[in-house]
């Protein structure tokens, strides 16, 4: 299984969100962003999920973001550069 995918979320500034967060709201526009799935540590701290589908079978995985993309183009070039196969924007 790959560890990088790529999706579009809304990005966060905090676990509280946007209705208590003023940053967060700030932050609340979906954007496309380089995932890491295997994330160090895994279940040692808190970290978003995401569900993906692992050998035909859909699994929550946590993830960490590791890159955001300006635009959709930037992260389908970068998915074809990286032989980043899962991707959906």
């Amino acid at each position: 299984m790959a560890c990088h995918i790529i999706r579009t979320l809304h990005t966060a500034h905090c676990k509280r969100g946007p209705e208590v967060c003023e940053q967060c709201r700030e932050m609340n526009v979906a954007r496309s962003c380089l995932l890491d799935i295997c994330p160090p540590d895994a279940g040692l701290m808190q970290r978003r999920v995401i569900q993906v589908t692992v050998q035909g079978e859909p699994v929550w995985r946590e993830f960490d973001v590791v890159q955001i993309f300006e635009t959709e183009d930037e992260a389908r070039r970068y998915a074809a550069q990286h032989g980043i196969d899962d991707v959906e924007i």
